[in-house]
């Protein structure tokens, strides 16, 4: 046997058994750029198992859990009682689309535009909405208990009895949006504009207001984070 067709086999031999050395390998010996690959890949795997739905089979169903909508045109859609949750519906188009009762928990909704949406009674808990923009989105008793709406646009929004404890607001734009009856306990508003919002019985308890903007806000009968209204009587 010459030596060109040992090298060939030993070549062959190595090739086969090296996917099996690196598989029971101890992680440790393979260095960090092995550890780099494996992690990538851990977070690649199960975004490639998103499930994908087109437009045809969400308005016949109107169920799509743990989905990936990003992008999607739902405009004018009248999707009430759909079940979205832990979907991601960033950057999807939802103008004018009816969600009225619509399960969104979990969703995510960056930069999503809900701009004229009707969500009233929608669940939204623990949602990310982040950047969206819901100007003059109708949210009457929509629950959006810590969801994320920081950087968000709401202007002229009716929100009212809507419930927002412990949601984030920072840098939210909420000027001249209807908050009448809300539930802004333990509601992180640092930054928020809320210039000319209307929030008479609204409760702002344990609130965080830093660097608010309440400029021309109704804050009637409103009861304010430390428990007082606005005007400083203790009649709460």
């Amino acid at each position: 046997m010459n030596l060109k067709v040992v090298l060939i086999i030993v070549t062959l031999l190595a090739t086969a058994t090296l996917p099996l050395a690196i598989r029971f390998a101890p992680a440790d010996k393979l260095g960090p750029s092995f550890e780099k690959s494996r992690a990538l890949a851990q977070k690649v795997i199960p975004s490639l198992k998103a499930k994908q739905a087109d437009v045809e089979h969400i308005l016949k169903t109107k169920k799509c859990v743990g989905c990936n909508l990003t992008a999607i045109n739902l405009s004018g859609a009248d999707l009430s009682g759909a079940d979205f949750r832990n979907s991601d519906l960033s950057r999807a188009n939802l103008t004018n689309a009816k969600l009225k009762d619509a399960k969104m928990s979990g969703a995510r909704l960056n930069g999503t535009n809900l701009t004229h949406a009707d969500l009233d009674g929608a669940d939204f808990k623990s949602s990310d909405l982040k950047g969206a923009d819901l100007s003059e989105a109708q949210l009457l008793n929509t629950n959006l208990t810590k969801a994320n709406l920081s950087t968000a646009t709401l202007k002229r929004t009716e929100l009212r009895d809507a419930d927002l404890t412990g949601a984030k607001l920072e840098r939210a734009n909420m000027s001249h949006a209807s908050l009448v009856g809300a539930h802004l306990t333990e509601a992180n508003l640092t930054g928020t504009n809320l210039s000319n919002a209307v929030l008479r019985y609204a409760d702002l308890s344990k609130a965080v207001l830093n660097k608010t903007n309440l400029s021309g806000a109704d804050l009637s009968l409103a009861i304010m984070p430390n428990g007082t209204s606005a005007y400083g009587t203790t009649q709460y």
